[in-house]
């Protein structure tokens, strides 16, 4: 099958498959998204209107991952001890990982745990580049790496026979974004991830993000976040392709690599220690306590 890059976008943008925000939860987003700092107590209240949001958000920061010294009892606690920008992304990714779960797919051959298991590897690759460059709220980058692929799950939504179509060709040796534009008119799930971002409103970061972690260089903002994430990706995806077993021609871009001032060592390290990190996050952090 292959379709234009304009038919998927104009699905991605009219369809009623996937799920639509709340009131409350756009509400929330837009306060997040404000530049200027935020009030602690109004963003308290503002996650109270949103389900169990608040409960979920603190069991899973308290699920031994974010390794806190003591118990965090409340967002302003959350706030303090990974920082604003960390607890507003988090916030973020817990909601569209709750709204938009990778099983939520239709394709025979897409693995929705293991996939999962990518998202989750890019995570926390992410997050050990990020405490490896000394960054202080390094937190926001495993936020990033949660979300960083909705526009596969929305294509598996949307376009299961795609996904399945995709599959096939990597099976063949071919990479996950080649195949894409091979079956999709030069679409990928980056692309569809960019128009959700818009369509729900999210902060620009997360929108670049999304758009730009296959194509670091193009970013013209955020863009140490997106080289950051684009090696994090690229490492769980080469974990990834070992958990499904297929061999394709993806590789890691060692001029990104070289721009973050990181040495093969270090990613070599991610690698051995991923597999092992990602059976114990998995474990840790629970998104279906959540109920909006």
């Amino acid at each position: 099958m292959k379709i234009s890059k304009e038919s998927v976008i104009s699905v991605i943008k009219n369809t009623d498959k996937l799920p639509t925000i709340k009131a409350e939860i756009s509400d929330l987003i837009i306060m997040i998204n404000k530049e200027e700092d935020i009030n602690i107590t109004e963003l308290s209240l503002k996650i109270n209107e949103c389900g169990n949001l608040r409960e979920a958000l603190l069991t899973n920061i308290n699920s031994g991952y974010f390794k806190l010294q003591r118990k965090i009892e409340s967002i302003k606690d959350a706030v303090v001890y990974l920082g604003m920008r960390a607890v507003e992304k988090l916030i973020v990714a817990y909601l569209i990982k709750s709204l938009l779960p990778t099983n939520l797919g239709n394709s025979k051959e897409l693995n929705s745990e293991m996939y999962w298991k990518h998202c989750l590897g890019t995570s926390i690759a992410a997050n050990l580049i990020a405490e490896k460059l000394g960054i202080e709220d390094k937190y926001r980058y495993f936020a990033y790496g949660l979300i960083h692929d909705i526009g596969y799950t929305a294509l598996d939504v949307c376009f299961p026979e795609i996904v399945d179509e995709v599959y096939e060709i990597q099976k063949k040796g071919v990479s996950q974004v080649v195949a894409e534009r091979m079956i999709m008119g030069g679409c990928t799930h980056s692309d569809i991830g960019e128009v959700l971002c818009e369509k729900w409103n999210l902060h620009e970061d997360i929108k670049t993000v999304v758009k730009h972690h296959h194509t670091p260089l193009a970013a013209e903002n955020y863009k140490l976040e997106v080289m950051i994430l684009s090696v994090a990706d690229a490492i769980s995806t080469l974990y990834y392709e070992k958990l499904v077993k297929v061999s394709t021609n993806f590789s890691l871009s060692h001029k990104i690599i070289d721009e973050l001032g990181l040495d093969m060592e270090f990613i070599e390290e991610i690698s051995k220690v991923l597999p092992n990190k990602v059976e114990m996050v998995n474990k840790q952090l629970n998104f279906a306590i959540l109920s909006l």
